[in-house]
């Protein structure tokens, strides 16, 4: 098993046994690192792919076209994690989890699903296009609908290599599936610039993605099979996952749902873009916390203080170097917008700093989220994500109607900052608190943003703080 290196430890043993000790703790920290990169890089490549694609498609597509397609891919998502079991996250974290008795039920349960989500979208189409009001949905809606076919016919090989911390393996077929579908979006979108290329792209992608998770496995080990004891084990274990997903993709996707109704698809597809950007730096905290913090904390027999002890040394390296980064991301998140895109999704810019606020206290959180599920507790995560849901829910057309739309941008970042508070109080109560770190780097987050907006007003690259000033309220004019 990987553990975590923490070098005070090693610094209080003296003579031979720290020399034994920093032997064997040496490869284990190389591992880590190593691990780390095979995360990180591959992942980084992926979202600047990602991005880089977005900013083309930007200039293909219209606005519009854009935010409709974002309001699709919510309500794609919210059906998959309303229906979310936990079949991956028990495969990981049962010890049963590799045996083909139990990852074959659990490919079972996940092809019945994408089954029933396939007519379960057919069937309430009419009402969700009433409830918009939008014609449109009622043609691509039901042309999306295959994706869940798709999605449930995919092996369980991805569950099966992040469990066995096969790490490299894992990462370099995201990176080319990642690769793929950008490619064949791109490619649509300059053939048919209309709503059609990123309908299809989105299938094409996922059929891809399917296709080849039968090659990373030995697939003739599958079979379609429901063993009784595996099957209560995922029940168990699911029934949190499953109110936790609920809750999550509420908390996550509301505020998309709600600026659908409340905000032209232009609006919507220009705070899309400022969105993705702002999450893309969160996503690879998700990602190493899925892929590697997550099943070593499972795996691991510490707990408490010993555990926390080998945390801290390296969690404080990582946020110092997020600190320093996503600061000066914030900084200048108006000046990239405008020099990539064109007049049309110059507002992006602002959106964008804001939400990049939000940001750090979500990655705050994403690493306490990999903590409390590491030492099997779901709960403490379907709890904060509840606080943050509530905070949306009854924040945003509040903000809405009193502030408009910088309202609704401040209530997210409470909303972040109330979902950590809340991981926070469950992480103390399993003496995996880091309270006084994370006040100390939040204050230093903040003030590098200060420091590096007026250092890019001095040498001419923004405008200063005045800057934001004026853009806010042209935003909100």
């Amino acid at each position: 098993m990987v553990a975590f290196f923490d070098s005070s430890f090693v610094g209080r043993v003296s003579g031979p046994m720290r020399k034994k000790l920093g032997q064997l703790l040496a490869p284990e920290r190389r591992n880590l690192l190593r691990n780390t990169a095979w995360v990180a890089v591959p992942f980084a490549s992926s979202q600047l792919i990602r991005l880089g694609s977005n900013v083309v498609i930007a200039w293909l597509l219209a606005p519009e076209l854009l935010g409709l397609m974002l309001l699709i891919n919510t309500l794609r998502t919210g059906a998959e994690l309303l229906t979310d079991v936990g079949v991956g996250q028990s495969i990981v974290s049962q010890q049963r989890g590799g045996e083909p008795d139990f990852y074959n039920t659990a490919w079972t349960i996940q092809i019945i699903r994408g089954v029933i989500l396939f007519l379960a979208a057919i069937a309430i189409t009419p009402a969700i296009a009433h409830g918009y009001d939008d014609p449109q949905l009622l043609i691509l809606l039901p042309a999306m609908a295959p994706i869940f076919l798709l999605s449930g016919l995919t092996s369980p090989a991805r569950f099966l290599l992040q469990k066995r911390l096969a790490v490299r393996t894992q990462s370099l077929f995201d990176l080319a599936l990642g690769i793929f579908g950008t490619i064949v979006q791109i490619l649509l979108a300059w053939a048919m610039p209309t709503i059609w290329a990123l309908i299809l792209g989105l299938l094409i992608g996922a059929a891809g993605s399917t296709i080849a998770s039968y090659f990373i496995m030995d697939w003739r080990t599958l079979r379609f099979r429901m063993d009784q004891e595996s099957l209560n084990l995922i029940i168990k274990f699911g029934k949190w996952i499953f109110l936790s997903s609920i809750v999550y993709f509420f908390a996550m996707n509301f505020d998309r749902l709600y600026f659908a109704k409340s905000i032209s698809f232009s609006l919507l597809g220009i705070y899309g873009i400022a969105r993705t950007f702002s999450e893309t730096i969160m996503l690879l905290f998700v990602r190493i916390s899925q892929i590697l913090i997550f099943p070593m904390i499972a795996a691991s027999a510490q707990r408490g203080n010993d555990l926390r002890q080998r945390i801290m040394p390296i969690r404080f390296l990582v946020l110092s170097f997020v600190a320093v980064n996503l600061a000066l991301a914030t900084a200048i998140a108006d000046e990239f917008i405008k020099f990539v895109y064109d007049a049309r999704y110059e507002d992006a810019g602002i959106i964008m700093t804001i939400l990049l606020i939000g940001t750090w206290f979500g990655i705050l959180a994403a690493m306490a989220d990999a903590i409390m599920m590491g030492v099997s507790k779901p709960a403490g995560v379907a709890y904060a994500n509840g606080a943050k849901l509530l905070a949306i829910v009854i924040g945003l057309p509040l903000a809405f109607r009193n502030f408009g739309f910088l309202g609704c941008l401040a209530v997210l970042i409470f909303a972040e900052c109330l979902r950590y508070a809340a991981l926070v109080l469950g992480k103390r109560r399993i003496g995996l608190g880091f309270s006084r770190q994370d006040i100390g780097m939040t204050l230093c987050f903040l003030c590098f943003i200060l420091i590096f907006r007026e250092i890019t007003m001095l040498i001419g690259l923004t405008e200063g703080l005045a800057g934001w000033i004026k853009q806010m309220e042209a935003l909100d004019g």
